[in-house]
């Protein structure tokens, strides 16, 4: 629980400073993050973000801590050949638009298994329909790669924004 606060302080601090620098022509489609807790077992917590970073250009980032796992059966998830987590970006109608690489992976006692993940794509990757907003949500498969059976899925709240 106590990487939970730190990540949540932390990404406060991130959008809270987004907003500063973007002044008020920040937009949720510019800067917008939404954090919450997984009640499956086992339970996760996750956030995802999208931020703007110019030449309608975005980096979408999701981050997941999944608790109830010791520290062995955590690390037990990297030692196996091949990711434990497979994360997409999601339509509000479940289509996958695209997946997001792993770009850190980590076990502790405090926060069990952790993932990160982060791309840089064009708006239009994520302008889910051709009128009005758009909903993507992060979709995170835990695999255990032993038996390739998947433990769990774990799906974000929605971010909503108008992406060109």
């Amino acid at each position: 629980m106590i990487r939970v606060r730190k990540v949540k302080s932390w990404l406060t601090a991130v959008v809270v400073g987004l907003g500063v620098v973007l002044g008020p022509m920040a937009t949720p489609a510019q800067a917008a993050s939404i954090c919450n807790q997984q009640n499956q077992t086992p339970k996760a917590y996750m956030c995802l973000w999208i931020n703007g970073v110019g030449n309608n250009r975005y980096v979408v980032h999701v981050g997941i801590d999944v608790h109830g796992l010791t520290l062995a059966q955590a690390q037990e998830y990297i030692d196996d050949p091949g990711d434990p987590f497979v994360v997409a970006a999601i339509t509000r109608n479940d289509r996958v638009l695209f997946t997001i690489p792993l770009v850190g992976l980590g076990a502790s006692a405090e926060s069990g298994l952790s993932g990160d993940f982060e791309i840089e794509v064009p708006g239009s990757a994520l302008n889910e329909n051709t009128q009005g907003a758009d909903s993507v949500r992060a979709r995170v498969w835990l695999i255990d790669r032993d038996t390739n059976q998947v433990i769990q899925i774990y799906k974000s709240e929605p971010i909503a924004g108008v992406w060109s």
